[in-house]
């Protein structure tokens, strides 16, 4: 668990009686006032809390509210109240982004405090915690858990051009792209098996082995999609100087043949 630290008062302990006589003058006792009027309150990290957009989510507002209680309910996010609620009242006030926006409640039960968001988009991403009052005899208050909101979209691929058909010693460029949030990191897979990182890929001086399927794929740390591209390579035609070096002596013989069979036939 990560820790931030925070400044507050402490009363200066009876430690300060055990320093030597020379320390024990008003001066020193200021000195020592300031320096035990600093301490570290250790307090936990928000907790994260990942949702894709166009979801709902309900913030638990885990501050136990005391039984037959009037309370004030506060939520915030990034420190700006967007929420007040009187338990007296029937519905709580919301203000800001939320004034007027629809899918955002408070959810049913005793005592009403958990916050509901429906159709999360982009921009709701943030920090929110509730803030609760009590009044009258043996009130409390205090704070909620701290949620970390991440409002997330999941990749979609797409590769430009192809397929692709090319000769030997050609050269090949295409780039793959997704959209998503936040931004997508890309690898792709040959049909050797290597991988090769980044959203373009280029391949020079093809041969008959980097024919294959070639699969792009994005990962954003909320999830990955792929997608896939086919490249062929083109025949190549044989001339009739290739046809002699392929074929050898059989060719030529009948090549010789075909011509002298009309001077023995006449």
């Amino acid at each position: 668990v990560s820790v931030s630290g925070e400044v507050v008062p402490v009363t200066p302990s009876r430690a300060f009686h055990q320093f030597p006589p020379f320390f024990r003058t008003n001066s020193a006792k200021m000195l020592l006032r300031v320096f035990l009027g600093l301490a570290v309150v250790v307090t936990a990290a928000a907790m994260d809390v990942p949702v894709q957009r166009g979801r709902d989510h309900t913030f638990q507002c885990d501050f136990t509210i005391n039984t037959g209680l009037t309370y004030v309910l506060n939520w915030y996010k990034d420190g700006t109240d967007i929420m007040n609620y009187l338990s007296t009242d029937d519905e709580p006030t919301f203000t800001g982004a939320f004034a007027d926006r629809d899918g955002v409640q408070l959810a049913a039960g005793s005592p009403r405090k958990d916050l509901v968001i429906q159709n999360l988009q982009i921009a709701d991403a943030g920090e929110y915690h509730c803030s609760v009052t009590e009044l009258g005899a043996g009130a409390q208050s205090g704070d909620g858990t701290m949620y970390q909101l991440m409002v997330f979209d999941l990749p979609s691929v797409t590769i430009s051009g192809g397929p692709y058909e090319l000769g030997e010693g050609e050269s090949m460029t295409t780039i793959c792209r997704a959209n998503s949030h936040p931004p997508s990191n890309f690898t792709w897979t040959l049909p050797s098996g290597d991988v090769s990182e980044g959203a373009s890929l280029q391949i020079r001086n093809m041969t008959l082995a980097d024919a294959g399927t070639y699969r792009c794929t994005a990962d954003n740390g909320y999830g990955s999609a792929y997608e896939t591209v086919q490249v062929t390579m083109k025949e190549k035609v044989i001339g009739g100087s290739d046809v002699m070096r392929v074929q050898g002596l059989p060719v030529m013989l009948l090549l010789i043949a075909s011509l002298l069979l009309p001077v023995f036939l006449s």
